[in-house]
């Protein structure tokens, strides 16, 4: 494909569960707007984040680099412009790049690339969680039974941001109609639905009050996978120990109901480009930094490898992106970078990791490595997963591999890393890894960095009193 310079909008939600969106399959969820932006457009079936939790995730999608390139291993090392990233190069080439909503970066006092910042969500204090930097042993999570309990109908900071923001968006596009430019803009909307506290305005959690949400798979006690780094996760968040059948029918609904709440602002946005005519010069990108995991396995949030908190919808549309398409290839964000700038007209760097996503509009079906790490809290050790077209391993240094067969196993219910009948596809995996990644060398720089910082906010004790909540209030709350 060959691409021109246009305008792009850049959509990044919070925490979507890949699968609750009906153009990827879900008979119940009700996202009439991304439906329909996928069937104008192409659907990368097959997409991950870089890391399964909000910060790395974004710091890779920034910067276009995993998160052991930049030192980005959890949740207190947040973007902070020193290694650049897309915004700062599209703005060099002499665009305008306006972020407008969540960015979950360091501080706006940071040069993080954009021409103006509207209305941004950056990490509470400049600093992020403190707690996710204890890992060995992972201590009880302050507030999970608090957090297990806030579900239902209702509005939240977070509800309210993303009506302002969307507003917000809506009002910038209108305005961009009018405005002589020589280059194209570009426009990134971060919104957070549906991250959790998984409480949904009224009118749309009303939406699935007799739906037939389908319960969490494996979730009872005998029925999950037993690992002992799962087994360490679910020790230490504890979640589910709040939930009753009735409170997790609750939880799942909310849910549904903040997605099609996400989808109604988006449709929101997408109507604001259509009727101010800028449809026909305009591509638009939507993603989120993650999934969640929904109850499956007995887990909630995201922080693991399974689809469910590592893959993310990812939809490409515009006047020249093939319409009702879906590609299989796997990808990653990290190649949302290389995509922006040669959407913008630019030349990416060649030493980064990505390709442009538009590669694979005319060869939808192609074998490919992405790549996926994990080194934030509850983890006790490293994870890597390495997913190709039919295979998937997750790699925990110091425990035993996880290996998956995607094309007949979908839902990971079936390890197969213990059968000898897989093992010359196990070593396959491992061969492939190691050459993106060495597993043990960036364990271990990992938990030193993440030490140097234990020790420089005077230990373990003195980080858990001063405790704070696990998610960065709106700004509003701040």
């Amino acid at each position: 494909m060959t691409t021109r310079p246009m305008n792009t909008v850049v959509i990044l939600s919070d925490e979507h569960n890949r699968d609750v969106l009906g153009c990827y399959g879900d008979p119940v969820a009700q996202t009439p707007h991304l439906d329909q932006l996928a069937a104008q457009g192409t659907v990368f079936r097959t997409a991950y984040c870089n890391s399964p939790v909000c910060v790395p995730s974004r710091a890779s999608f920034m910067t276009g680099r995993y998160p052991h390139q930049i030192g980005a291993w959890d949740s207190t090392s947040p973007f902070d412009g020193q290694h650049g990233g897309w915004a700062a190069q599209l703005r060099d080439l002499g665009n305008q790049v306006v972020s407008i909503g969540k960015l979950h970066f360091r501080s706006s006092t940071d040069d993080n690339g954009f021409t103006d910042e509207i209305a941004p969500m950056h990490v509470h204090n400049g600093t992020g969680w403190m707690s996710s930097l204890l890992r060995s042993p992972p201590p009880p999570i302050a507030g999970a039974e608090q957090t297990a309990g806030q579900i239902g109908p209702g509005e939240t900071g977070y509800t309210r941001y993303d009506r302002d923001i969307t507003q917000t968006a809506c009002d910038w596009l209108r305005k961009a109609a009018s405005a002589p430019r020589d280059k194209p803009w570009v426009l990134y909307v971060g919104l957070v639905a549906p991250h959790f506290p998984l409480i949904a305005p009224q009118r749309f959690f009303d939406l699935y009050q007799d739906a037939e949400i389908p319960p969490p798979r494996q979730y009872t006690e005998a029925d999950r996978p037993r690992h002992p780094v799962l087994d360490a996760l679910r020790a230490s968040s504890n979640y589910d120990d709040s939930f009753d059948p009735d409170s997790l029918r609750i939880a799942r609904q909310a849910y549904y109901g903040l997605v099609s709440f996400l989808d109604h602002n988006i449709g929101q946005i997408l109507a604001a480009l259509s009727d101010s005519g800028l449809s026909d010069n305009t591509r638009v990108i939507y993603s989120s930094d993650h999934g969640d995991n929904l109850g499956h396995r007995g887990l909630w949030g995201k922080s693991v490898m399974y689809d469910d908190a590592v893959a993310v919808p990812l939809i490409i549309a515009g006047p020249d992106v093939p319409a009702g398409q879906c590609v299989d290839t796997p990808v990653s964000l990290v190649d949302v970078h290389p995509t922006l700038l040669e959407f913008a007209g630019g030349a990416s760097d060649p030493d980064l990791p990505g390709t442009p996503l538009c590669r694979w509009f005319e060869t939808p079906k192609q074998d490919r490595e992405v790549f996926s790490e994990y080194h934030d809290w509850s983890s006790v050790t490293g994870m890597f997963m390495l997913r190709t077209a039919r295979w998937k391993i997750i790699r925990y240094p110091g425990y035993p591999d996880q290996l998956f067969d995607m094309q007949k196993d979908p839902q990971e219910a079936i390890d197969l890393a213990d059968d000898p009948a897989y093992l010359p596809v196990l070593r396959d995996m491992r061969t492939r890894l190691d050459v993106i990644a060495d597993i043990d060398q960036i364990n271990a720089r990992a938990f030193a960095d993440q030490q140097k910082k234990i020790d420089a906010c005077g230990g373990v004790d003195a980080i858990l009193a001063g405790e704070e909540q696990a998610y960065t209030p709106a700004p509003s709350q701040a």
